[in-house]
Protein backbone atom coordinates (compact mmCIF):
# COMPACT_ATOMS: atom_id res chain seq x y z
CA UNK A 1 0.00 0.00 0.00
CA UNK A 2 2.89 2.32 0.78
CA UNK A 3 4.12 1.75 -2.76
CA UNK A 4 0.67 2.46 -4.24
CA UNK A 5 0.31 5.64 -2.21
CA UNK A 6 3.75 6.76 -3.28
CA UNK A 7 2.96 6.17 -6.95
CA UNK A 8 -0.33 8.10 -6.58
CA UNK A 9 1.46 11.08 -5.02
CA UNK A 10 4.03 11.10 -7.87
CA UNK A 11 1.23 11.11 -10.46
CA UNK A 12 -0.45 14.04 -8.70
CA UNK A 13 2.82 15.99 -8.64
CA UNK A 14 3.36 15.32 -12.35
CA UNK A 15 -0.18 16.52 -13.14
CA UNK A 16 0.30 19.69 -11.07
CA UNK A 17 3.59 20.46 -12.82
CA UNK A 18 1.99 19.97 -16.26
CA UNK A 19 -0.91 22.27 -15.39
CA UNK A 20 1.49 24.85 -13.99
CA UNK A 21 3.52 24.76 -17.23
CA UNK A 22 0.41 25.23 -19.36
CA UNK A 23 -0.73 28.20 -17.26
CA UNK A 24 2.74 29.76 -17.52
CA UNK A 25 2.70 29.36 -21.29
CA UNK A 26 -0.74 30.95 -21.54
CA UNK A 27 0.31 33.87 -19.36
CA UNK A 28 3.44 34.37 -21.46
CA UNK A 29 1.37 34.33 -24.66
CA UNK A 30 -1.12 36.79 -23.21
CA UNK A 31 1.68 39.07 -22.15
CA UNK A 32 3.21 38.98 -25.61
CA UNK A 33 -0.15 39.69 -27.21
CA UNK A 34 -0.71 42.55 -24.80
CA UNK A 35 2.69 44.02 -25.63
CA UNK A 36 1.89 43.77 -29.32
CA UNK A 37 -1.35 45.63 -28.79
CA UNK A 38 0.48 48.20 -26.75
CA UNK A 39 3.08 48.72 -29.45
CA UNK A 40 0.38 49.05 -32.09
CA UNK A 41 -1.48 51.52 -29.89
CA UNK A 42 1.71 53.51 -29.41
CA UNK A 43 2.28 53.58 -33.16
CA UNK A 44 -1.26 54.76 -33.74
CA UNK A 45 -0.83 57.44 -31.11
CA UNK A 46 2.37 58.60 -32.73
CA UNK A 47 0.90 58.74 -36.20
CA UNK A 48 -2.18 60.48 -34.86
CA UNK A 49 -0.20 63.14 -33.01
CA UNK A 50 1.98 64.20 -35.91
CA UNK A 51 0.98 63.35 -39.49
CA UNK A 52 0.57 64.79 -42.93
CA UNK A 53 -2.46 64.23 -45.11
CA UNK A 54 -1.68 62.90 -48.60
CA UNK A 55 -4.84 63.41 -50.58
CA UNK A 56 -5.49 61.69 -53.87
CA UNK A 57 -6.15 63.40 -57.15
CA UNK A 58 -9.65 63.47 -58.52
CA UNK A 59 -10.44 61.40 -61.59
CA UNK A 60 -11.20 64.62 -63.49
CA UNK A 61 -7.68 65.93 -62.89
CA UNK A 62 -6.11 62.66 -64.01
CA UNK A 63 -8.21 62.68 -67.19
CA UNK A 64 -7.27 66.28 -68.01
CA UNK A 65 -3.58 65.56 -67.43
CA UNK A 66 -3.69 62.60 -69.83
CA UNK A 67 -5.59 64.72 -72.35
CA UNK A 68 -2.89 67.41 -72.22
CA UNK A 69 -0.04 64.89 -72.50
CA UNK A 70 -1.71 63.38 -75.55
CA UNK A 71 -1.79 66.79 -77.21
CA UNK A 72 1.87 67.24 -76.35
CA UNK A 73 2.86 63.95 -77.98
CA UNK A 74 0.76 64.79 -81.05
CA UNK A 75 2.40 68.21 -81.30
CA UNK A 76 5.91 66.75 -81.24
CA UNK A 77 5.01 64.07 -83.81
CA UNK A 78 3.48 66.65 -86.18
CA UNK A 79 6.42 68.98 -85.73
CA UNK A 80 8.95 66.25 -86.53
CA UNK A 81 7.02 65.37 -89.69
CA UNK A 82 7.06 69.02 -90.84
CA UNK A 83 10.77 69.38 -90.08
CA UNK A 84 11.98 66.05 -91.47
CA UNK A 85 9.56 65.59 -94.37
CA UNK A 86 8.26 68.99 -95.50
CA UNK A 87 7.80 67.82 -99.10
CA UNK A 88 5.54 64.93 -98.10
CA UNK A 89 3.55 67.06 -95.62
CA UNK A 90 3.23 69.81 -98.25
CA UNK A 91 1.94 67.30 -100.76
CA UNK A 92 -0.54 65.99 -98.20
CA UNK A 93 -2.04 69.40 -97.44
CA UNK A 94 -1.89 70.53 -101.09
CA UNK A 95 0.64 73.41 -101.06
CA UNK A 96 3.31 74.17 -103.64
CA UNK A 97 7.06 74.34 -103.09
CA UNK A 98 6.77 78.08 -102.45
CA UNK A 99 4.78 77.37 -99.29
CA UNK A 100 6.49 74.15 -98.26
CA UNK A 101 9.65 76.03 -97.25
CA UNK A 102 7.71 77.45 -94.28
CA UNK A 103 6.75 74.03 -92.93
CA UNK A 104 10.02 73.34 -91.02
CA UNK A 105 9.56 76.64 -89.16
CA UNK A 106 6.01 75.68 -88.25
CA UNK A 107 7.31 72.25 -87.24
CA UNK A 108 9.87 73.69 -84.82
CA UNK A 109 7.09 75.67 -83.19
CA UNK A 110 5.00 72.51 -82.82
CA UNK A 111 7.91 70.67 -81.20
CA UNK A 112 8.42 73.54 -78.75
CA UNK A 113 4.72 73.41 -77.81
CA UNK A 114 4.89 69.66 -77.25
CA UNK A 115 8.01 69.82 -75.09
CA UNK A 116 6.43 72.56 -73.00
CA UNK A 117 3.31 70.48 -72.42
CA UNK A 118 5.22 67.33 -71.45
CA UNK A 119 7.66 69.23 -69.22
CA UNK A 120 5.08 71.00 -67.04
CA UNK A 121 3.21 69.14 -64.29
CA UNK A 122 0.11 71.21 -65.09
CA UNK A 123 0.67 72.57 -68.64
CA UNK A 124 -1.99 75.29 -68.67
CA UNK A 125 0.19 77.95 -70.28
CA UNK A 126 1.73 75.51 -72.77
CA UNK A 127 -1.68 74.38 -74.01
CA UNK A 128 -2.86 77.98 -74.39
CA UNK A 129 0.23 78.69 -76.52
CA UNK A 130 -0.81 75.81 -78.78
CA UNK A 131 -4.04 77.68 -79.48
CA UNK A 132 -1.98 80.66 -80.61
CA UNK A 133 -0.03 78.26 -82.81
CA UNK A 134 -3.28 76.98 -84.31
CA UNK A 135 -4.12 80.56 -85.27
CA UNK A 136 -0.75 80.80 -87.06
CA UNK A 137 -1.46 77.55 -88.92
CA UNK A 138 -4.88 78.84 -90.00
CA UNK A 139 -3.30 82.07 -91.22
CA UNK A 140 -0.77 80.03 -93.22
CA UNK A 141 -3.52 77.95 -94.82
CA UNK A 142 -5.60 81.04 -95.57
CA UNK A 143 -2.65 82.57 -97.40
CA UNK A 144 -2.17 79.31 -99.29
CA UNK A 145 -5.77 79.48 -100.51
CA UNK A 146 -4.94 82.67 -102.42
CA UNK A 147 -2.33 80.93 -104.59
CA UNK A 148 -3.67 79.34 -107.75
CA UNK A 149 -1.08 76.56 -107.82
CA UNK A 150 -2.27 75.04 -104.52
CA UNK A 151 -4.78 72.21 -104.25
CA UNK A 152 -7.91 73.77 -102.77
CA UNK A 153 -9.52 70.44 -101.91
CA UNK A 154 -6.57 69.29 -99.83
CA UNK A 155 -6.24 72.73 -98.28
CA UNK A 156 -9.88 72.51 -97.21
CA UNK A 157 -9.24 69.15 -95.57
CA UNK A 158 -6.15 70.50 -93.82
CA UNK A 159 -8.08 73.52 -92.58
CA UNK A 160 -10.84 71.32 -91.16
CA UNK A 161 -8.21 69.19 -89.42
CA UNK A 162 -6.54 72.25 -87.88
CA UNK A 163 -9.91 73.56 -86.71
CA UNK A 164 -10.63 70.22 -85.07
CA UNK A 165 -7.29 70.19 -83.26
CA UNK A 166 -7.81 73.82 -82.24
CA UNK A 167 -11.14 72.86 -80.68
CA UNK A 168 -9.41 70.11 -78.67
CA UNK A 169 -6.68 72.52 -77.60
CA UNK A 170 -9.27 75.05 -76.45
CA UNK A 171 -11.23 72.41 -74.52
CA UNK A 172 -8.09 71.16 -72.77
CA UNK A 173 -6.91 74.68 -71.96
CA UNK A 174 -10.27 75.57 -70.44
CA UNK A 175 -10.27 72.42 -68.31
CA UNK A 176 -6.75 73.11 -67.05
CA UNK A 177 -7.62 76.72 -66.25
CA UNK A 178 -10.75 75.74 -64.31
CA UNK A 179 -9.02 73.14 -62.13
CA UNK A 180 -6.93 73.95 -59.06
CA UNK A 181 -4.76 70.88 -58.59
CA UNK A 182 -3.07 72.30 -55.50
CA UNK A 183 -6.36 72.59 -53.57
CA UNK A 184 -7.90 69.45 -55.02
CA UNK A 185 -5.06 67.14 -54.05
CA UNK A 186 -1.51 66.10 -54.67
CA UNK A 187 -0.94 66.05 -58.46
CA UNK A 188 1.62 63.26 -58.12
CA UNK A 189 -0.69 60.98 -56.10
CA UNK A 190 -2.68 58.10 -57.66
CA UNK A 191 -6.31 58.31 -58.65
CA UNK A 192 -9.17 57.97 -56.17
CA UNK A 193 -10.63 55.03 -58.09
CA UNK A 194 -10.65 52.01 -55.78
CA UNK A 195 -8.84 53.94 -53.06
CA UNK A 196 -9.89 55.72 -49.87
CA UNK A 197 -10.23 59.47 -50.04
CA UNK A 198 -6.97 60.02 -48.19
CA UNK A 199 -4.24 58.38 -46.22
CA UNK A 200 -2.04 59.33 -43.30
CA UNK A 201 1.60 58.73 -42.70
CA UNK A 202 3.93 59.82 -39.94
CA UNK A 203 5.79 62.99 -40.84
CA UNK A 204 9.55 62.92 -40.79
Amino acid sequence: MDTAAKNQREELNTTDQTQFGQKSSEQSSNASFGNGQGNQSDAQTFSGEDHVELKYRSVKNVSTAKFAKGLGVFSIALGLAEVLAPAQVGELIGVSNRYRKFLPILGLREIAHGIGILYQAKPTEAVWTRIAGDAVDLAFLSAAFTAKENNKTRLTGATIAVLGVAALDLLCAQQLSSQNWRDEGNPMAPTTVGQPSGRRTASS
